[in-house]
């Protein structure tokens, strides 16, 4: 193709092409690009000078510098490498300080308290301790107590039986009465048909009520051999007294009994020859002896 177009003729399209590509920009450097690119440029700078200025300002202050001492200090220096950086400012060195006095003041708080509550859990303790102990201490001395008045009463008993004083009782506990009212003595004490007639009779119609002599309490009752329907009393001052060939008993063993307190109904069992009170006397529970005697000290006739 020749370079000459002639004067007046128009350029071709291909020709026009050709102009249109040497002289066109790229489409990056137009307007619609230029512009926002500008002002994103504009905004970093902006945001770099920002940052530029404020670690100017800040990098060289205590609270940085305090915080670097506590990153990098070593943790088995504690607070005396902290204060002891010369890094550290004046102000970042009395927070050290007041930090550690602070932490080692509640420390020392916790340990109070502990020690508090450790001493007022061993004075619990004790005192507990020391009320069981005066508990069981009571306890064997009532324990103690009980076992000797157990103890005491019997020898008492004995002794008075042995030396024939009376024991203690209830006023009008010791009197003496009569077996029976109306009572008619019939035989004595003394041998009968080679045998010994340990007691005296008195002639009482069967259904006779008959009396307990004085205080005192059962001590067996029922059939026996020969006796027939007995009734034995110990009284207050250990003399054993039996009843016997009664028809009937209304006190039962191990009853307490009372001067003149009905204990029986006369009768005619056992060997009998006739409707009677066979009474016997046996001083301390011991051998028989003749009533006779007995009845006048105590004033029974």
């Amino acid at each position: 193709m020749s370079d000459y177009s002639g004067r007046h003729r128009p350029p071709t399209r291909a020709e026009r092409r050709a102009i249109e590509h040497r002289s066109r920009l790229p489409k990056s450097f137009g307007p619609a690009y230029l512009v926002p690119t500008a002002a994103a440029a504009t905004l970093v700078l902006t945001a770099a000078g920002a940052t530029a200025a404020q670690s100017a300002s800040f990098g060289g202050g205590a609270g940085t510098q305090a915080k670097a001492a506590f990153l990098s200090a070593d943790k088995d220096n504690g607070t005396t490498s902290l204060l002891s950086d010369p890094s550290l400012g004046d102000d970042a060195r009395e927070e050290v300080a007041a930090s550690a006095q602070e932490s080692s003041g509640l420390a020392a708080r916790r340990q109070a308290v502990s020690t508090s509550v450790a001493k007022d859990q061993g004075r619990t303790q004790e005192r507990k301790r020391v009320a069981r102990a005066k508990e069981r201490t009571a306890i064997a001395a009532d324990k103690k107590k009980q076992e000797k008045s157990s103890t005491a009463a019997p020898a008492s008993a004995g002794s008075s039986t042995a030396q024939g004083a009376p024991q203690a009782a209830p006023q009008g506990a010791q009197s003496w009465v009569k077996p029976l009212d109306n009572a008619v003595f019939t035989s004595p004490f003394g041998p009968r048909w080679g045998k010994l007639h340990a007691g005296q009779d008195y002639a009482a119609a069967i259904g006779t009520p008959l009396k307990a002599l004085s205080s005192g309490t059962v001590i067996g009752a029922g059939p026996m051999s020969g006796y027939g329907i007995y009734i034995d009393i110990k009284y207050w001052d250990g003399t054993v007294v039996r009843y016997a060939h009664m028809s009937s008993f209304s006190a039962s063993v191990g009853q307490q009994v009372a001067p003149g307190d009905v204990v029986a109904l006369s009768g005619n069992t056992g060997r009998s020859t006739g409707p009677h009170l066979h009474m016997e006397i046996h001083p301390g529970g011991g051998g028989a002896i003749d009533p006779a005697g007995w009845l006048a000290e105590r004033g029974i006739s």
